[in-house]
């Protein structure tokens, strides 16, 4: 009756070493605290350097999540933005309206 159990009981005692690695995982991982100090995801960056104009004296924040540069004054009140949409780059006052727009010459396809 001892030889009939015997195989049972080997084939428990793989399941109760990966229960016991599933446990060491779940304590491995980062609370969600943690996790919002450093994200794990990989920092976006776009590339700004078809934006050519700065308002005189305005310091500059990207936006690359939706492809947009602000400018901030030396006072810090927001003093405009900038997109891109296809083939230009409009900027934009603090108001919301359209103050210059730049064509951006085409890069060439493979």
């Amino acid at each position: 009756m001892a030889l009939g159990l015997l195989p049972l009981l080997l084939s428990s005692i793989p399941a109760m070493a990966q229960e016991d690695e599933d446990e060491a995982d779940f304590k491995r991982h980062q609370s969600m605290h943690q996790l919002s100090r450093h994200p794990p995801l990989p920092r976006l960056h776009m590339d700004y350097s078809q934006y050519r104009f700065i308002p005189p004296g305005d310091k500059v924040k990207e936006q690359p999540d939706v492809n947009r540069l602000l400018f901030w004054t030396q006072h810090g009140t927001p003093d405009g933005y900038a997109e891109r949409h296809g083939g230009a780059i409009v900027y934009y006052d603090s108001t919301g309206k359209a103050i210059r727009v730049d064509n951006v010459p085409a890069t060439p396809t493979r």
